[in-house]
Parts: structure tokens; sequence; C-alpha cells
């Protein structure tokens, strides 16, 4: 096969900690990617045939095959994101099989048959069920962020549904994602998942391909177009875009639990987490002890690679930094205080960025109101929760929202008030992981639905099978007569409850029958 090979000033061509060249990956030609999925679809055809349980078996299989070489693999993220490898074995890599465990659990509970209750007396004889049938080719575009574990979402439902997939990764990840799919090939064989390379022209392409379904995980903007022409494809779609959380600290916050979460979901995966908390809303009687502590913290936490063990990794590449120095420019200007961070480290070596804590911040600063992905949080204080509510449903994105206190009945009530698809008390974020709960949000963060089985009808479409196991006519078909008028009305005398009625529809159709058949017979003389 031709192909094109990436440059080093291309994107995923350094390391975002050193800045040193990775090794080359090539691109897939646009004019490629048709076949490709061609080789899928001949792949899932046999693949759907499978039972469930061996679906299960082998994917447990790719799984444990993944856990064996994680060293391995957690060296190429390491590579990729800058992250520290004792990072990357913890968040992207050591869940897999676990993932896998429950993903077979919800696939269990979604893709049995299901009976149709059919009423024997209004319609005697017949039965229904519906099935689950795989859509057939599934396209998985993915961002960089977490490079390997983003795909477990949607690859596992897919695949035990009985689909193929192609996966898309980032072009700033594209070894994580190469990596993976020839795991799975080892063990499910050619075709089954197909991987393809390159920037937005090939995710174009793929969605122009002949897919049967595409799920999408980036940008606003992109996700906009990926929704839009997958209408225009009439091929079922998900796309999960952005996000800016909030997080509402009240009075009566366990401090030391909070002070501990906050640091830990603002600055997570460097905070280039969609499910990050950007915004901290917390009450005016608490704010000059908490934000003191929380700067503290945001000092202590080290920024690969400083260190072996890192809580942090760098930026994954310029234009990220440019926006996280963006922000926190226009916030500075606009009169918020500098409490931590604020600048790069190592020297200024490779992307790495402190953690940093802006307080006093106000609604109009773009890191109150734009998606910042960076280790940044911004401090808003409010007089009450009330305050905090509205300020914090404010935003065009709606992920998660977490609320901090000792009530939780007061901390439920609230986050039910929250406009998100996540609502938390006392954590945030940690649903992300986890195989059986929807990973959904409103507004900008889009209409998807990710992991669990909500997600279901992305990868499968409902499938009726109707059987009739009656001998003779249907008492309401052709021809009419006398007696169908009195079939009607005693039908809705039976709709009603009438008791009776179940008998009188017997003799009805009883005359009804013997009259069509003599119709019918009729038609031989």
């Amino acid at each position: 096969m031709n192909t094109e090979t990436i440059d080093h000033s291309r994107p995923g061509a350094r390391s975002p900690a050193t800045g040193e060249a990775l090794s080359e990956v090539d691109t897939t030609p646009v004019e490629a990617i048709a076949g490709i999925v061609e080789e899928a679809r001949e792949a899932q055809a046999d693949w759907a045939k499978a039972s469930l349980g061996l679906r299960s078996r082998m994917l447990l299989e790719a799984a444990e095959a993944v856990l064996e070489r994680s060293e391995e693999i957690a060296e190429i993220i390491s590579q990729e994101t800058g992250k520290s490898v004792p990072e990357v074995l913890l968040n992207e890599v050591s869940g897999i099989n676990e993932y896998a465990k429950v993903a077979i659990k919800e696939a269990e509970a979604t893709l049995g048959p299901a009976k149709v209750s059919i009423s024997r007396v209004a319609y005697p004889g017949k039965k229904a069920v519906v099935e689950s049938v795989p859509r057939g080719v599934v396209g998985i575009i993915a961002p960089w962020n977490y490079p390997f574990s983003i795909f477990f979402k949607p690859l596992f439902p897919a695949l035990l549904a009985g689909n193929a997939v192609v996966l898309k990764p980032s072009e700033f990840t594209p070894r994580t994602g190469a990596w993976l799919a020839e795991r799975f090939t080892e063990v499910l064989g050619d075709g089954l998942v197909s991987v393809v390379q390159g920037g937005g022209d090939v995710g174009a392409a793929l969605l122009e391909s002949g897919i049967d379904a595409v799920t999408f995980t980036g940008s606003v903007a992109t996700g906009r177009k990926v929704a839009a022409r997958a209408g225009e494809l009439l091929i079922p779609h998900s796309v999960e875009l952005g996000g800016k959380d909030a997080a509402i600290v009240l009075a009566d916050c366990n401090f030391e639990r909070t002070l501990a979460g906050i640091t830990q979901w603002a600055l997570h995966n460097c905070g280039q987490n969609c499910g990050a908390i950007e915004r901290l809303y917390i009450e005016e009687s608490i704010a000059d002890d908490f934000v003191s502590r929380l700067a503290a913290l945001f000092e202590k936490v080290r920024v690969a690679p400083e260190f072996e063990y890192c809580e942090i990794g760098p930026l994954q590449n310029p234009a990220q930094l440019e926006t996280v120095e963006r922000h926190i420019d226009d916030a500075l200007k606009k009169g918020a205080e500098l409490l931590a961070g604020g600048d790069r480290c190592n020297g200024g070596q490779g992307l790495g960025f402190r953690p940093t804590l802006l307080d006093h911040c106000t609604d109009e600063m773009d890191v109150v109101r734009e998606e910042t992905f960076g280790p940044v949080i911004a401090v808003l204080r409010v007089e009450d929760e009330e305050e905090a509510i509205r300020r914090a449903n404010a935003s065009n994105y709606g992920l998660n929202g977490s609320v901090w206190t000792t009530d939780l009945t007061r901390g439920k009530a609230i986050a039910r008030r929250l406009d998100v698809g996540v609502a938390l008390v006392n954590n945030h974020a940690i649903p992300g992981s986890m195989a059986n709960i929807p990973w959904t949000g409103t507004g900008d963060t889009g209409t998807g639905i990710a992991a669990s089985r909500y997600s279901y009808p992305t990868f499968i479409r409902h499938q009726t099978i109707f059987v009739d196991s009656s001998r003779g006519p249907d008492p309401w078909w052709f021809p009419f007569n006398e007696d169908t008028r009195e079939l009607s009305e005693t039908l809705i005398e039976f709709s009603l409850g009438s008791v009776f009625s179940a008998i009188k529809l017997a003799g009805i159709a009883k005359r009804r029958v013997k009259a069509i058949r003599e119709w019918v017979s009729e038609s031989g003389n």
C-alpha cells in the first residue's frame, strides 16, 4: 500500500515532555479507506453469527493480551502524551480487564431477545419477539487526551453487539491506537478491528466510506460537522464533545476530602479531560481558607518528567498550550488573582505547565466561558447555593457537575438541579471509567451517550420477528359484512374492560372466519 510518511513537523511527531522525535507513522490514503471498511464488513459477517458468550470470551482474551504487554503499551502512551509510565498504567491500562467484564454484563442485560405481550383474545395465534441486530461496521473517531482507554467506551459494546470496528486515532497519538488494533487482531482475527491513520481528512473519508454508524469524541466544531453529515447519510451517530465542568463547594463540606478531590479532578490528566473541574463555585464564608489551602496543594503537584512519580504529565500539543496561556492572560487582565502556577515548567523544555489556580474570577473571563482543557481552575466566590446553581448552569456545556457537602440530602437536591448529564455529590468525573454508567451531557457537550447499556442504539438496530400460528384467516380480513361492524364494536367493549366481550368476540370471529373462507372458496369457481 502506498503511504505518506508523517514528518517531524506534524502532530504526534515529538514527545510532549522532552521534544524528542518519535518513530514515524504512515498515514492511510483516503482512497484506501473504503477498502478497509469492506474488509471489516467481510469479517463482521461471521462475527455477527457468533453467540454473545463466544464474543465475550474472546474479548476477555483480548483484554488479557493487553495486560500481558502492559509495560509495552504504557511506554508508547507515555511517549505520545508525556505522562509518566506509572500514571499511564494506573489511569489508562490497568482497568481494561475489569472494564470488559462489566461491559459484558451490560451486553447480557441489553442484547437478549425481548418477548412482546400480545392479547390472545384480540390477536389469537400470534407471537412476536424483538431481537438486537448489529449495525455492521462502526467507525470510532477518538481524541488524544486518553489515547488508549478512550476507545473502551465504544469498542466493547460495538464488538459485543456483533459489529466490526474501524478505529481512527488522533493524529497526535497514532501509535497507541495502532497497538490496540494489533492486539485485538491477534485474538479476533483480521479485519474485525482495523485502524486508519491521519488527520481530519481521514476522519471525513471514514465517515463517507460506507460505515453503518459512527462515534466521535472531540471538539464541538468538528462534532457538529460529524453529526450533520451522519444525519445526511442516515447513519446512527454518537458525539461526545467538550465540557466546562463546575464544582460547587458549600460551607459545610469536609475540608480534607474536598481539597483532595478538587485537586484530583481539576488536574487529572493535566486537566486535559472533558470532565475536568474548570470552574469552582465556593461559598464566600469559607473561600479565603479553602482557596489558600488549595493553592498550597497545587504547588505540590509534580509535572512529568521532573520525577519518576509525577502526578500529571505535560500538555499534549502546542495548540493546547497556547489556549491555556491565552485564558490565563485574559483572566489576569480582567482582574483575576494568580495564587499558584501560571507558567511553563522544566525550564521551558517540552510542554509541561504548572498547575494554575486563579481566584476572584468573573463570568466574562475566557477561563470561565470557554473550555480550557489544561491544568487551570477558576475560582468564583458566591453568597449561597442558589447563586452557585444559577451561575454553574449558565455554561453552554453540561457534562459533569458536582456538589461538595456533608449534608447528603441537601447535596442530592442540588445535584438534581444541575443542567448536566452526570451529577455527583462529593466526587467528580469518576463515572467516566465505569462501563455501566452512561457518560453523556447537555448543550454543547453533545447528545451522545458513551458506555453502559444506554449507548447501544448506536451499535444495534431492533428487528421484530412476528410468527402467526393460525391456520385460518384473521376475522378482520376482507370481505366486510354485517358482522364486521359488530366485531369493531365488540373490540371497543373489550378494550374498555367488558367481562362478556371476550366470549362475544369468539362467536363473531368464528362467523367471520367462515364467511372469509366461503369468499375465498368462491374464487375457485
